[in-house]
């Protein structure tokens, strides 16, 4: 009965930790592309001046992540960032903003489309 209690606790204690972060994509551009599969790489930029291909850009997506119970970085609201960017096609996202909130941290990036590595 104590075990099936300290598993209960601990279950709560992770959808606590979890279930305050937000992740959007708003898609713009006129093209669609299909989701990439999870371990498809998805690289990431801090400038459009690191770009040195062609892109587009096929959204905007934002975290927000209060970080209620832990201390937040900019490293874990990355592993969020793209997955959504895999969900609408991107193979890339440029980081526009972070910023400290709380005790945690909020982001926005631009989804892109690399259209040199497009086949």
């Amino acid at each position: 009965m104590i075990k099936i209690m300290q598993l209960l606790l601990i279950a709560t204690l992770c959808i606590l930790l979890y279930s305050c972060a937000n992740v959007s994509v708003n898609r713009i551009g006129q093209n669609s592309y299909p989701r990439l599969n999870n371990n498809e790489n998805v690289l990431l930029f801090t400038a459009d001046n690191q770009i040195k291909d062609k892109y587009e850009v096929i959204g905007i997506i934002s975290y927000n992540d209060p970080g209620k119970y832990q201390i937040l970085t900019l490293a874990d609201a990355i592993g969020p960032l793209k997955k959504m960017a895999r969900w609408i096609g991107a193979n890339a996202i440029i980081i526009d903003k972070s910023q400290p909130v709380k005790r945690g941290i909020y982001v926005e990036a631009r989804a892109i489309r690399l259209l040199s590595n497009v086949e």
